[in-house]
């Protein structure tokens, strides 16, 4: 199994490496992900007393991301070091453990209130899964060989991608008006047969038509394991639902996912089946479905 392992240390101060023999001295150039992923799928905050990280996620398909992580000490006791895990978790419940570049499972930061330290896990396959579910990222305030006071676990679910693969599972089956699968779709049907295959996925709670759909997701903006955020038109990733109103009244009456490219992928009409088409006018709002839970 390989592992891309692209994590490197952030200082806030300036590092020289002075050559005795020469005495050149070379300054190491910053990273550019120290200051974050430029449009991340989705974040996560995960504390304890003393200790704080923060995890962007890029989803780049069902079973790949990019993961930026920070992990702070915010004033852990003397001689105590915040601990950082990150897990992935497929379906099953089969676990891929993040390797730091130490070799170890867990990065352990050194140097007492204050300190930060920033990294990068880039297109990250976590042991060949075929679908990433989630991610389980575990913050601590101290070593086990330390005491530690307080184990904090929460998870960020990719939700996205993952119906998005599932979508293109059901290419080229025809389209029927009504149909929820599995042999035949309209919109909405493939929407949400394709989000109710996900294990852990908890559902959008009996919606049906793609206007419901819209409905649910302007009133489900609030972090939780299912919920909407939102997105611009410049700021649209492969898998975000795109909504129009393509005949003028007050309904919204067509849902479909991004394709990228400005396509989209979606169950269109009874002439064209599931396949992609050019992106519609019409549209109204555009949402990718995110989720975040903490551990029980």
């Amino acid at each position: 199994m390989k592992w891309k392992h692209l994590t490197r240390r952030i200082t806030t101060s300036v590092l020289a490496l002075v050559t005795a023999l020469t005495g050149a001295v070379v300054i190491a150039a910053t990273p550019a992900y120290a200051d974050g992923l430029d449009n991340p799928s989705g974040t996560l905050t995960v504390e304890c007393p003393g200790a704080s990280a923060f995890i962007q996620v890029d989803w780049l398909g069902p079973n790949r991301v990019t993961v930026r992580w920070s992990l702070e000490d915010t004033g852990t006791a003397s001689d105590f070091s915040p601990v950082l895990r990150v897990q992935a978790v497929d379906g099953d419940g089969t676990v891929a453990p993040m390797v730091f570049p130490s070799g170890d499972t867990y990065f352990i930061l050194r140097g007492g209130n204050g300190h930060s330290q920033v990294g990068l896990e880039a297109d990250w396959n976590p042991g060949n899964m075929a679908d990433l579910n989630h991610l389980k990222v575990k913050v601590q305030n101290g070593t086990t060989e330390q005491g530690t006071a307080c184990t904090e676990s929460r998870n960020i679910f990719n939700w996205s991608r993952i119906a998005y693969n599932n979508a293109w599972s059901q290419e080229k089956k025809p389209y029927e008006w009504g149909g929820v699968g599995p042999n035949e779709y309209d919109c909405s049907g493939l929407t949400l047969w394709s989000y109710n295959q996900i294990p852990l996925f908890p559902g959008f709670g009996g919606v049906r038509t793609a206007d419901s759909i819209y409905n649910w997701a302007t009133s489900h903006t609030s972090p939780a394991k299912v919920y909407a955020k939102r997105v611009d038109r410049a700021d649209a990733k492969v898998g975000d639902l795109f909504f129009y109103n393509t005949d003028g009244d007050a309904a919204i009456d067509h849902v479909d996912f991004y394709a990228g490219n400005n396509e989209a992928y979606g169950a269109l009409n009874e002439d064209l089946g599931i396949a992609t088409h050019p992106m519609w006018s019409g549209v109204v709002g555009i949402y990718r479905i995110l989720g975040v839970s903490t551990d029980g």
